[in-house]
């Protein structure tokens, strides 16, 4: 009872998220009266919103409310947070579309071409790297710690990622091989999942999971003495690694081409790896070069500032 009343706060603010959750799936497909779904939300007879960006934006809207508690129970300036969001979501969005653009250079016939979000083209793996980069900066202009930023956020990513595949799942994206049937499955996803004939393997449901697992994962764990700052990125890294490269092995099985490619390998398999290496490295490296960095449950602004962690 103790353990519960001490953590209140903490299981309104993620089950009020779960729920939210479940009723944007529930408004994406209760509506709808046939299968497959249509991937469009809301159409305005000039203008359409798809359930792809509304996941999307959701995803980052619920990794900004977790983010924002989280530094609020650490005594961080929570305006920091805001300042982040708004020059490091677009740039996620542009690196995205460039990581996309420079493996399918042939797609571009003309400079609009280049901005066409609207006709899909956007690589995650892009928008991550972009952000990593890009809190290099903010977090030496706004004077805070790298690692221990990025743990808070780091969440945000998994949980990003969680609900985007959901936007895969509207428009009939990331499956597998055919299988004979998935009964194990919700019936509104089975037959979401039974595509040109076949029913699929939803290999956008196994990464969803995965991340889910991994987020619930960090979110335990960072409040005990385990994790060092940091840890939590090196987590990330390894964990969304893993995961990307089963499922992307699996979804090579679909017989749908892959649109990214080098060498003659998916490069989302060659990110995952580098992911993967990087995450490793991060964990031992820290523990090689950087002893004293404080667990991240004892994490104080003013001990890493002052620091200069």
């Amino acid at each position: 009872m103790n353990f519960f009343k001490k953590y209140k706060d903490t299981f309104i603010l993620y089950g009020g998220l779960l729920l939210a959750f479940i009723v944007l799936v529930l408004l994406a497909i209760l509506p709808q009266k046939q299968v497959p779904y249509s991937s469009t939300a809301i159409d305005l007879g000039f203008f359409e919103i798809q359930w792809y960006a509304i996941f999307i934006l959701s995803g980052i809207t619920f990794a900004g409310i977790m983010a924002y508690f989280e530094m609020k129970r650490k005594n961080m300036d929570t305006d920091i947070l805001w300042d982040g969001l708004l020059y490091g979501v677009p740039l996620a969005i542009v690196g995205a579309r460039i990581w996309y653009i420079l493996f399918n250079l042939d797609q571009v016939k003309t400079f609009i071409d280049l901005f066409a979000i609207w006709e899909g083209g956007l690589a995650i793996h892009g928008g991550v790297i972009v952000t990593f980069l890009f809190l290099i900066w903010f977090t030496r202009f706004k004077k805070i710690s790298y690692w221990a930023f990025l743990d808070i956020v780091a969440p945000g990513f998994l949980i990003g990622q969680t609900l985007g595949r959901w936007g895969n799942f509207m428009n009939q994206e990331l499956y597998g091989a055919p299988v004979n049937h998935l009964n194990f499955l919700p019936k509104f996803i089975s037959e979401q999942m039974y595509i040109n004939g076949q029913f699929r393997q939803p290999t956008f449901l196994y990464e969803s999971l995965w991340n889910f697992v991994g987020l619930v994962f960090i979110l335990i764990i960072r409040r005990f003495k385990v994790f060092k700052i940091g840890d939590a990125l090196a987590f990330y890294l390894t964990w969304y690694g893993v995961g990307r490269i089963i499922t992307e092995s699996m979804r090579l099985e679909s017989g749908v081409s892959e649109p990214l490619m080098a060498f003659g390998i998916p490069v989302s398999i060659l990110v995952s790896v580098l992911f993967i290496l990087s995450g490793i490295a991060l964990f031992v490296l820290k523990r090689i070069y950087a002893k004293d960095l404080p667990y991240y449950v004892d994490y104080k602004v003013e001990s890493v500032e002052e620091k200069n962690v």
